[in-house]
């Protein structure tokens, strides 16, 4: 590992330039934290500090650094001596990108991996030495990159001046693609076409991948870190959802399929999978109540997208037309009179006119099977979506959970129902992309039923679908 130490300059937002000395320890691996220090100097200490944020670069004989989006918690605006260093307590730093001569021959760019458990399960063993020591995982032909391989890497960080002297093992994970062979390149572009594949590549793990940064190689060697002070850790379901969607021994065949045709399908069908794949799977962890509203917003929007595909024509109920008549003579009444609030009232009872127009959460629900008819099976065996005022379906949990203010719905009842729907949306995502399903969400496979924990038998979950609320 190498320690960086120099002087560089301090810019702030409104302008003004500040000399400062930086320590930097740059992580080797993803999920591993930077270590920075910034410290200034006391003659160059004033009473107004660089406003946040700041833009910090520095360099040395044989390297580049610069930090975007620093923020600093405490800068020092006095100080009792006038050669000393005084300590800056830094909050934040956006990006910290370190250029050095290039390491190796191969051209390459590796994006660093926050630690991901399905990658945890198929890596085995540790290495000691203290360069990153790479173990190949499985190897994915990736969309716009080609053959990337995923590969678990060791740093060993020796502590030789400790009280008894001693080792730290550091494991991360990273992704590794060749550079284009002929021509510049746009580093940009290609962590954006890796991200996308991520983004689908988080229904097979069952957690969401964040990318903590990438090192390309070529005629240098650039790394770029994303937020190295407190990289994002995301979290990961397998516990409570089960280990595999799809089984080891054919997870490459799957992933492959899944980012192609993920890459292939029009632009309004990949933004909705993309935004089921976050809510099944978001990067923040969320309670139980947050996270089933995030998903049932997804569901909602899966359904608006289908019905809006379906071209049967609606059948409005039979008091739509008269309810309709009597707002729009209502409303050419107000407009005649033209009293002092005409326009307002009039446009309300415009509103008031589309929402009656507008067909009903079970229209919607049954274009959305006749758009896609596989969930009609694929969802049978499930928490129903639609309910009644006995029997909750997930659209009733939502509503409590949104609107309840009476009574609290019981945690069971929740927790049960998330399962079910984070199943579901599963689910839907390989409908909408027109694949098979895995085994580990195929209606009575066994993964599932392991998975489930029991929850997913019909006799545990039926019961709580008419289980009381709690009065507050």
């Amino acid at each position: 590992m190498i320690r960086f130490d120099f002087d560089a300059e301090l810019l702030g937002a409104d302008g003004d330039p500040l000399p400062v000395y930086c320590e930097v320890l740059p992580p080797c691996v993803g999920g591993q934290k930077a270590l920075i220090q910034l410290a200034v100097s006391a003659q160059h200490i004033t009473e107004s500090p660089p406003r946040n944020p700041c833009v910090l670069s520095g360099k040395g004989s044989t390297f580049t650094i610069s930090m975007q989006g620093v923020h600093w918690r405490r800068f020092p605006t006095s100080s009792k001596t006038t050669l000393g260093l005084r300590t800056v307590e830094l909050l934040h730093i956006d990006r910290l990108i370190v250029q050095q001569s290039s390491r190796h021959n191969r051209r390459e760019i590796r994006f660093h991996l926050a630690p991901i458990s399905y990658l945890r399960s198929e890596s085995n063993g540790v290495s000691f030495g203290t360069a990153p020591s790479p173990k190949e995982l499985f190897v994915l032909d990736l969309p716009d990159l080609g053959m990337t391989s995923f590969v678990v890497e060791w740093v060993t960080i020796y502590h030789r001046d400790a009280e008894i002297p001693g080792a730290t093992i550091n494991a991360g994970f990273s992704a590794v693609a060749d550079l284009p062979v002929n021509g510049p390149f746009n580093t940009d572009e290609m962590v954006a076409k890796f991200k996308k594949s991520l983004d689908v590549l988080s229904v097979l793990f069952r957690q969401a991948v964040s990318l903590h940064g990438w090192t390309y190689t070529d005629d240098k060697t650039v790394s770029t870190w994303i937020a190295p002070l407190e990289p994002n850790v995301t979290h990961s379901a397998s516990e409570d959802r089960g280990d595999f969607v799809a089984l080891p021994q054919v997870f490459v065949e799957y992933a492959t399929n899944l980012t192609h045709t993920y890459s292939k399908v029009d632009e309004q069908t990949r933004s909705v999978v993309r935004h089921l794949c976050l809510a099944v799977n978001p990067h923040n962890k969320l309670r139980d109540g947050d996270h089933f509203l995030l998903m049932f917003s997804a569901l909602e929007r899966v359904i608006e997208f289908a019905w809006k595909q379906d071209k049967t024509p609606n059948s409005p109920a039979v008091t739509t037309h008269a309810v309709v008549e009597h707002l729009e003579n209502l409303k050419s009444a107000v407009i005649a009179e033209d009293g002092e609030d005409a326009q307002v009232i009039s446009a309300r009872l415009h509103g008031l006119i589309n929402i009656v127009n507008r067909p009903n959460i079970q229209d919607k629900f049954k274009a959305f099977v006749r758009v896609y008819p596989a969930m009609d099976h694929f969802s049978m065996d499930l928490w129903p979506i639609l309910g009644s005022d006995k029997n909750r379906g997930l659209r009733e949990v939502r509503n409590a959970l949104a609107h309840g203010s009476s009574s609290f719905i019981p945690v069971d009842v929740v927790a049960v129902a998330k399962w079910h729907l984070e199943i579901l949306l599963e689910r839907v995502i390989f409908v909408l992309l027109k694949m098979p399903l895995p085994a580990g969400i195929s209606p009575q496979s066994h993964l599932l039923q392991m998975g489930g924990r029991g929850w997913y038998e019909s006799d545990w979950w039926e019961p709580l679908r008419a289980k009381a609320n709690l009065a507050i």
